[in-house]
This record gives structure tokens, sequence and C-alpha cells, in this order.
């Protein structure tokens, strides 16, 4: 997975999410050339969840479908 910048400037490249006890790690590259490892603990998921407004946790299911739908045309044979 990918993120980027407003300006399409790819910024972490997430090779893993995973878990440690009850701590979230994710794990990448920053900016193309930095190795991170990021760990969210269960209160900082809690205040995340916070973030997201109503409208945003509503159009996931949607954004997921595209997404989805996204990833089988990649992988469809030409």
């Amino acid at each position: 997975m990918k993120m980027y910048s407003k300006d399409g400037i790819e910024m972490m490249d997430v090779k893993s999410i995973g878990l440690d006890g009850d701590n979230l790690v994710v794990k990448g590259k920053m900016m193309g050339t930095m190795a991170a490892t990021i760990i969210l603990k269960p209160k900082d998921a809690w205040e995340a969840l916070h973030l997201f407004s109503w409208g945003t946790i509503f159009a996931m299911p949607k954004i997921l479908f595209k997404g989805m739908l996204a990833a089988r045309k990649a992988k469809a044979p030409a």
C-alpha cells in the first residue's frame, strides 16, 4: 500500500501491518528510502478513530469496493 501527498508524491510505502502484543505495527519505507517501523498503541488507535468523520466512516465500504475492483483489474491478464 502506498500513501501519497496531495501533490502525488509518494510519502510511505507500507510493506506490512501486524500485531505485536496489543500494539499495531506498520512497517515500510518513508519517502522511498528510510525504513520505518511505526507502533500504534491501543490508546492511540482509539484516539485515531475519532479523527474519522461519520461521512468518512460511511464512505469506507464504497472506497474499499472501488479499491477491490481496481486491484482485480490490475491483476487481470491483458
